[in-house]
């Protein structure tokens, strides 16, 4: 028997030897009590097992001399549960228990029980149960928890709806479900039918609600006709005071909730190791949950493999650059997506790979890279729609590449990359003001960074990627950074694009160090800004790293 059997063997005899004593009454010093039930036990193993046990017992407190404790605001069943697990290391965690016991868990300070509940919680979110869920989180303080199941609520919408716990929501919850803006109704008349769904389950109770709870639907995103034929048809509906002169005034001057009618186009990228490199020959456009919404082969002269960049203007994809035959291409092209079609732009003024894109004030610019020897380059165009043309603007006060590019307030800003100050990688930030032409030095970087992505929402960029093991949010009105939740996965080559308040973090690449390869992930992590937590998405349907991701509109 080698070493670690034998200390599970010593473990398992001694936790036997423990439940031996218990249920024979040995030694037994306390009895605690819950809904009528009588559990004896020890203080000593009940303090080893819990924090709250240990300052009960351990302290002047009064239960620490009596000999049967009443434990209030935990079920008989959930008490018994953690009882057992303070003799013998093991849980099992059901959908029957795991409410009672999570609640319990966190009361009684077990943080090995309020584990497996959030694990066990996030791995079975469902329409059923995400609503209780993330009420529960909330409640106990698990902000991550409560960030998942919110997202989950918020994305699954139909189908919550149409569940019972959706019935049983209390008025204030359901008033801060349906006024989130980032709530996922294909059309505003969804919400409407599920606030009245939820007034008709108890109508008596909740006529009363109605008023209130219409106000946070956007009539003005609703067909007018729609509205004047339910109103003549549907007596409660009609029966709100006020009914009409909120649909009139909503039409004229409501706000439409920010509902994200947006794809993720996923193109470019290697799909193998270094050793041969193996092109992503497929454009992918994938929905929010992941889902395949097209595929497409990409035109020949679009097989790029890292060296590319992108961006969105408009409702269309410019594409830039690229390693192709042996040369860096000069080459510039126009992906309509309501056309499915490929344009080709006039060509760049100097060919590039992995250099920047951005759009700014509603221009695009490709800024720096490297040529075919490696050499970096300072070089900025922008392009003109007018005259479908690039010319050079002011140029880096650093060559780069391999930096993250991102805009805000008028202003662009380049983090870190390759740089000729400090050749691999460097904390420099340089910051172009177009209604001057000019770079200028904004904050450095905590410390020096490559191959990061830069996303902006509101007034902050998020950085992502890269060597970072976490979200570094920058803020330009405070200069300063901040470090923000931790990446769940590797994420070096990664890209990233933002749909609302969350950024989709996609792919990546982990360097085997036996043969000095890599190998590409289909991870997909999402950020979410609100609530500054990270969760796993569902996976790409490729493997890949080096690629680009840009948030399109539907169609």
């Amino acid at each position: 028997m080698d070493a670690r059997s034998e200390e599970d063997c010593c473990a398992d005899k001694f936790f036997r030897r423990l439940q031996q004593l218990r249920s024979e009454g040995h030694l037994t010093d306390v009895t605690l009590c819950a809904e009528g039930k009588e559990i004896p036990c020890h203080r000593l193993v009940l303090s080893a097992s819990s924090d709250y046990f240990h300052a009960m017992f351990g302290g002047a407190h009064t239960e620490s001399k009596k000999e049967k404790i009443e434990i209030g605001g935990v079920t008989a069943e959930a008490l018994q549960l953690l009882v057992d697990f303070a003799y013998t290391p093991n849980f099992n965690v059901t959908i029957d228990n795991v409410y009672h016991q999570f609640e319990a868990a966190n009361m009684l300070q077990v943080k090995p029980v309020e584990d497996a509940c959030e694990k066990f919680l996030t791995n079975n979110l469902s329409p059923d149960m995400c609503l209780g869920t993330w009420t529960l989180a909330g409640k106990l303080s698990r902000m991550k928890l409560s960030a998942v199941a919110r997202r989950f609520a918020l994305k699954n919408f139909e189908e919550v709806c149409a569940t019972e716990e959706f019935l049983q929501l209390p008025v204030d919850f359901l008033k801060t479900y349906i006024s989130d803006r980032a709530l996922h109704a294909k059309k505003e008349t969804q919400v409407l039918d599920a606030v009245m769904l939820w007034a008709r389950h108890d109508l008596k109770h909740r006529q009363t609600h109605l008023k209130e709870l219409l106000g946070f639907v956007c009539f003005s995103r609703m067909d007018q006709d729609y509205l004047k034929n339910i109103l003549e048809t549907d007596e409660v509906l009609r029966g709100v005071p006020g009914i009409r002169s909120l649909i009139e005034d909503q039409s004229r001057h409501g706000k439409p909730r920010h509902i994200q009618e947006v794809d993720i186009l996923l193109l470019g990228g290697i799909t193998g190791g270094y050793d041969p490199p193996i092109v992503n020959r497929d454009m992918y456009r994938l929905d929010l949950h992941g889902d395949i919404v097209d595929k497409s082969t990409l035109p020949m002269w679009l097989l790029f493999e890292e060296g590319i960049a992108a961006c969105t203007l408009g409702d269309d994809v410019i594409v830039t650059g690229s390693d192709i035959s042996m040369h860096i291409s000069k080459q510039a092209w126009r992906y309509k997506l309501s056309l499915n079609s490929w344009t080709q732009l006039e060509s760049l003024k100097k060919g590039r790979q992995k250099h920047g894109m951005a759009v700014l004030d509603g221009k695009v610019y490709v800024i720096g890279g490297e040529n075919y020897d490696g050499d970096l380059l300072p070089d900025v165009e922008v392009y003109s729609e007018e005259t479908n043309s690039w010319k050079k603007v002011e140029p880096l006060m650093f060559a780069a590449s391999c930096f993250g590019i991102a805009t805000l307030c008028e202003k662009l800003y380049v983090f870190g990359g390759r740089c000729t100050v400090q050749r691999f990688k460097t904390d420099e930030v340089q910051c172009y003001d177009s209604t001057q032409n000019t770079w200028n030095s904004a904050t450095a970087l905590p410390y020096a960074l490559s191959r990061v992505r830069a996303c902006t929402i509101n007034s902050k960029i998020y950085l992502v990627g890269g060597d970072l093991d976490c979200v570094l949010c920058y803020n330009p009105q405070e200069e300063r950074y901040e470090e923000m939740a931790k990446s769940l996965g590797r994420w070096s080559e990664c890209s990233a694009t933002v749909c609302g308040s969350e950024i989709y973090i996609t792919g990546g690449w982990n360097r085997v160090i036996k043969n000095f390869n890599v190998k590409p992930f289909s991870t997909v992590q999402c950020y979410d800004v609100i609530s500054d937590t990270m969760i796993m998405g569902k996976a790409l349907p490729i493997a890949v790293y080096g690629h680009h991701t840009v948030t399109v509109a539907k169609h």
